[in-house]
């Protein structure tokens, strides 16, 4: 008799393990919002770092205002989702915005090592934001756009 409650009882327990944080997480209210947000910040890593290769210093300060708007709209994608994962989102968009302005302050110096070292902590903190997404609103690695990166795009890998 034990035997016939112990087969449904681990299919439930399964299906709820398997249900964990990240399936919670696919039932975001706003995920298109969430989407925009995530692809945008992302966009602006890949940006800024081709910008830095090419040493157009100018302009990343400027990038800036587009993952400023990324971030808004991941903020906004969020807005009513339990207050537990927004404070556990909040403070990670937060220090991605700072790296974000100090990656552009660092870019006025026109140091080629100092801007290095602020992308590789930028891209760090908006990779701590993408991971706490699910795969499925996350931004394939490598795509900068709608049909990802173009040809050729990007120059030689930083070390």
């Amino acid at each position: 008799m034990k035997r016939i409650w112990m087969i449904p009882a681990l299919i439930v327990l399964g299906g709820l393990l398997c249900a964990g944080p990240a399936g919670a997480q696919t039932a975001l209210k706003s995920p298109q919002s969430v989407k925009t947000g995530l692809r945008i910040m992302n966009q602006v890593v890949g940006h800024t770092g081709r910008l830095i290769d090419s040493k157009s210093y100018d302009i990343v300060p400027r990038e800036g205002q587009e993952f400023e708007a990324g971030a808004a709209l991941l903020r906004e994608g969020i807005a009513s989702e339990p207050a537990a994962f927004k404070s556990k989102v909040d403070p990670l968009i937060e220090k991605a915005l700072k790296a974000s302005t100090a990656m552009g302050d660092a870019a006025k110096t026109h140091d080629d090592a100092k801007l290095a070292s602020m992308h590789d902590q930028f891209a760090a903190a908006v990779k701590l934001v993408v991971e706490q997404f699910p795969e499925d609103l996350r931004p394939k690695p490598g795509a900068t756009g709608p049909g990802g990166p173009p040809p050729g795009a990007g120059g030689p890998p930083r070390s």
